[in-house]
């Protein structure tokens, strides 16, 4: 059996930034304003970059064309793209992105979640996220993660999100995470939905004897609305 370093840890850090469970019922707080926001409204296309240690791409998304229309890579070139990288391109062609919205994050986001700090504008709530049933993997990930959420007051929204690993912990018996932080800026859309304007991770740790370390950066940019 074969072993990828770079795919399990890239694994454990898109597990915890797309977390998708049905939100609770919380009181009427800016945190509950903010989580049954409308998320209908007119789709966008726009430039995605994701860059690693080991991978600088960049292109443009338009889920409006037909499959095999809607990504349009820039870098890097075709001929030397991954196993992996070529399976993200067929997931997003199908429309399964899902990092693209706010508000998919507020799906992670459970009853008891605390609020912490407010301003005149703003709402912040700590809370322990909750896992995805869909994602075995992702129970025994996310029980060790701590989150942060910022919230708009007056236009309800999520404005910031943040999750992070307060010490090291072993997801699985081959692994350790010795660092994980996940934070995430959101910025509004020209509807004023809140979209990911970028997403940093940072992850370090060790599996079968070799150590990983590295920095995942996503960013959003360019939004042109496109007919659905």
């Amino acid at each position: 059996m074969t072993f990828s370093l770079r795919a399990l840890s890239l694994h454990l850090a898109l597990i915890s930034s797309g977390l998708l469970v049905t939100a609770p019922a919380l009181a009427q707080t800016p945190l509950k304003r903010a989580l049954a926001a409308n998320k209908s409204g007119p789709n966008y296309s726009y430039d995605i970059s994701y860059v690693t240690s080991e991978i600088n791409a960049a292109g443009r998304i338009n889920p409006s064309r037909p499959v095999g229309q809607r990504v349009k890579v820039s870098r890097p070139a075709k001929s030397t793209w991954t196993k992996e990288f070529k399976k993200a391109v067929t997931e997003i062609e199908n429309n399964r992105y899902k990092g693209f919205w706010c508000s998919e994050m507020a799906k992670s986001i459970p009853a008891s979640a605390r609020l912490i700090s407010q301003t005149a504008s703003t709402a912040t709530y700590a809370f322990k996220p909750l896992p995805d049933p869909d994602e075995k993997a992702s129970k025994k990930f996310v029980k060790h993660l701590t989150g942060r959420v910022t919230v708009d007051k007056n236009r309800p929204a999520i404005l910031t999100y943040s999750l992070s690993a307060p010490k090291s912990f072993k997801p699985a018996i081959f692994a350790r995470i010795s660092k994980f932080n996940l934070k995430t800026s959101c910025a509004r859309a020209p509807d004023g939905r809140t979209y990911v304007k970028s997403s940093k991770i940072a992850i370090a740790g060790s599996a079968l004897g070799k150590s990983f370390d590295d920095n995942v950066t996503r960013t959003h940019s360019g939004l042109r609305r496109v007919s659905r």
